[in-house]
């Protein structure tokens, strides 16, 4: 057994601003000697930051991972958005060490440490939710800045009238339908949709926080609201690809989480969602935010990641 100290650490302000962060959203960077790289350590980065994302049409990795060795590690990288920094030696003990804004802002660097290779694959691999988490919440916080910063006002405040929750919506979101219970919010371009859908009902079904109780109230408002191309088509989930469900929390409020694919039934359409169910302040009734992505030909996994950043800000007033 691997003793672990998991640290969370911030740099001291520096007497000059940092820069800002450089590399394309989804990008991480490892910087491990090549020696390690090469071994079973670095097989076992690449293999699980590297896997591919569940609930996309087409094979995406988690992260699109840059492999540095630590001699050119120079300026050039060192402001890079995500960076995993692996020390392996004799002298070493065993930590992970959590840091922000080290050579850059907003940046988030992973220092692992580790006496040798089968430490470190054993290290590694027990705590890779934890890095790969700590990655994505940091790449969703840089989305809600961003977002914070262009709010449309007339969704938000819609939002907050109908069904008394917060959301960091931006601008070029509108909103497409509203319907008693239903709100349907979209973003579109010629190549690209992203869509919010909010419903809310009554929590009177003992399997509501579950993956059969989700999946039925989902199928239920996508084919009441959501119609596809032509008459008699609609929204539906894509069955023969299970959704990934677990249970979670959006802020302090629990909450449980599909994610999967959607399809239209008698329609060649579809993509990847993510959903949440969540109980509101009054404990009487279930709000489901539920987003969706229609991008044909183009990657998603970034795009996805922005919709469940919006969806990962909901708050009950």
């Amino acid at each position: 057994m691997v003793a672990l100290i998991f640290i969370f650490s911030a740099c001291e302000t520096p007497e000059m601003p940092l820069p800002g962060i450089t590399g394309k959203a989804g990008e991480l960077i490892v910087v491990m000697e090549e020696v390690y790289w090469k071994s079973e350590a670095g097989d076992t980065v690449f293999n699980t930051l590297s896997q591919q994302v569940y609930g996309l049409p087409q094979p995406e990795p988690i992260f699109n991972l840059v492999h540095i060795k630590s001699s050119a590690f120079t300026k050039i990288f060192q402001t890079h958005r995500n960076i995993v920094h692996a020390v392996i030696g004799k002298d070493q003990k065993p930590s992970i060490e959590l840091k922000t804004d080290v050579w850059a802002t907003p940046q988030v660097v992973i220092e692992i440490r580790a006496s040798s290779i089968k430490e470190f694959i054993t290290l590694f691999g027990s705590n890779a939710s934890k890095i790969i988490g700590h990655v994505i919440n940091k790449e969703e916080a840089r989305i809600l800045k961003s977002y914070r910063a262009q709010i449309n006002e007339s969704v938000t405040t819609h939002v907050e009238e109908k069904f008394g929750l917060t959301m960091t919506i931006p601008k070029g979101y509108n909103l497409l339908k509203d319907k008693e219970s239903f709100s349907w919010v979209q973003y579109e371009t010629k190549d690209l949709t992203q869509n919010l859908l909010i419903y809310s009902e009554h929590y009177l079904k003992e399997n509501t926080f579950t993956s059969e109780g989700m999946k039925q109230v989902v199928a239920q408002f996508c084919k009441a609201n959501v119609p596809g191309p032509d008459k008699g088509t609609y929204m539906s989930l894509y069955d023969e690809y299970p959704p990934f469900f677990v249970e979670t929390a959006i802020g302090d409020t629990y909450a449980t989480k599909l994610t999967g694919l959607w399809r239209v039934d008698g329609a060649l359409m579809g993509g990847p969602f993510v959903c949440y169910a969540m109980l509101d302040q009054s404990k009487t009734r279930v709000v489901y935010v539920y987003g969706f992505v229609f991008a044909p030909g183009k990657k998603k996994r970034n795009y996805v990641r922005q919709v469940d950043a919006i969806l990962n800000s909901t708050e009950s007033l």
